[in-house]
């Protein structure tokens, strides 16, 4: 138990692997999850760098070309090796701040199933850390970006203002020299009024800034007791350490009291009986040590069961927290996004008024097509039909032609037969009268060699 690593994430299974990725948009099947290859991991490590870094691997591994002159003697012998070490030497950064310190190149060039499925659980615990603080970063960005539309709008209306004042103070009309003066002293009021609406939005833009910065030193403390969390598995996992050695220590002094009682069992033979007692006990005291053993393990299992659940469970009490925080905002804005929403239909009942009537021109254009695609496919079948017909005619000629070959065949062999045997008679009468008596050399006929030449 004490030789397991222990990490700040928990260990997911590989239907949990494979469905969080399939929600990231992440290639990768279950064939390449467990048998794991360069080629089918690549892409999946791309992508997860891609959408935490924000940066994509092309842009990663461009080399400037000026400093690759200066710095290397043959810079194109390092076009592929320059990128690769650039995209490993990033994902070993991405993987040590998500708590996985040991990340190599055979990771990436000859991966393993177990760490692999080791990595990929730290990237997608990542992943829903980071969801979630998203989640409170855009709320929290969306309230400064109204907050600050607010602001310039009221500087838009002051500066308007003050244009209004301006071209009415140029007036020189001392009939309405009273009234433009009251004009002015109204457009100051407004103003003053929208100086106010400025600076107060102004106010809520600053402390949404600040609210951000509580937002990033919170995430920073986060992760500062991220690391202690770490700090204090790490402990307990050398104390663990330390217990076993202890207990292995106990056990070595047990196999010495051992030995010395067979020792003893020797020297005194009246003994036995005892001795048989002490066997008896020690074979009870290792049943015990295997059952306490067998228990240890069985609870070390239920604890990181519980452990798990506990993680899942505070995370979905964050998720419900900030989907309720979500919801009474989105209950503030429901007034403004409803007179939108009015808007909305009334411009999709249009659209949808011309989509049907589109959709009546296509309905022509489909029946005509179906019209047109039965005529096609009669004629096809016509020509099917045709052709099996010339296919039929075709091999009953074949057939035919093949009987007429074989019967040729039969009657060139027969006269080759009978012109062989023409010859063997010939060569048999020239024989005979080159040499009367019959016993010179030249009485048996070459036949083997004449044969060749019929």
């Amino acid at each position: 138990m004490a030789d397991q690593p222990t990490y700040s994430f928990p260990i997911l299974s590989n239907s949990e692997i494979l469905a969080c990725l399939r929600e990231l948009e992440v290639p990768l099947t279950e064939t390449q999850l467990l048998r794991p290859t360069h080629d089918g991991l690549r892409s999946c490590y791309e992508t997860l760098f891609e959408i935490f870094s924000g940066q994509t691997v092309a842009e990663l591994g461009v080399i400037d070309e000026e400093v690759a002159a200066e710095t290397l003697d043959y810079p194109e012998l390092y076009a592929e090796a320059i990128p690769n070490l650039a995209f490993f030497r990033s994902m070993q950064q991405l993987l040590d701040g998500v708590g996985v310190d040991d990340f190599c190149l055979k990771d990436i060039f000859k991966p393993e199933y177990g760490r692999t499925r080791r990595n990929l659980s730290a990237l997608i615990n990542f992943a829903k850390f980071r969801e979630e603080k998203l989640i409170e970063y855009e709320d929290a960005l969306a309230a400064r970006d109204e907050e600050q539309r607010a602001y310039d709008a009221a500087l838009e209306l002051n500066a308007r203002l003050k244009a209004e004042i301006a071209a009415a103070e140029k007036l020189d009309n001392a009939e309405d020299a009273e009234a433009l003066e009251r004009e002015v002293e109204e457009l100051q009021r407004e103003v003053d009024a929208a100086t106010l609406e400025a600076d107060e939005a102004e106010r809520k833009v600053l402390e949404a800034e600040k609210e951000v910065e509580e937002m990033k030193i919170a995430e920073q403390e986060l992760d500062k007791q991220i690391a202690e969390f770490e700090r204090n598995k790490a402990t307990m996992a050398g104390e663990e350490q330390e217990l076993a050695e202890a207990q292995a220590r106990k056990a070595k002094e047990l196999e010495q009291n051992v030995e010395e009682l067979q020792q003893f069992e020797k020297e005194l033979k009246e003994s036995i009986e005892v001795m048989e007692n002490i066997r008896k006990t020690r074979e009870e005291h290792e049943a015990q040590k295997l059952k306490l053993k067998e228990i240890n393990d069985e609870i070390a299992a239920k604890e990181e069961e519980t452990w798990k659940l506990d993680a899942k469970m505070e995370q979905l009490q964050r998720q419900n927290q900030a989907m309720d925080e979500k919801m009474a905002r989105m209950e503030s804005q429901g007034k403004l996004k409803l007179e939108a929403a009015e808007a909305a239909l009334k411009t999709a009942q249009e659209e949808l008024a011309a989509a049907e009537a589109r959709a009546d021109q296509q309905k022509a254009k489909d029946l005509a097509n179906q019209k047109e695609a039965a005529e096609l496919e009669a004629a096809i079948k016509k020509l099917t039909e045709e052709h099996n017909q010339d296919m039929d005619a075709l091999m009953r000629k074949y057939e035919e032609l093949r009987d007429t070959v074989v019967e040729y065949h039969n009657e060139l062999f027969e006269a080759m037969e009978e012109c062989n045997a023409k010859g063997l008679k010939r060569e048999k009468a020239v024989a005979m009268e080159s040499s009367p008596g019959g016993s010179s050399m030249m009485s048996t006929p070459p036949s083997a060699i004449s044969l060749d030449r019929y």
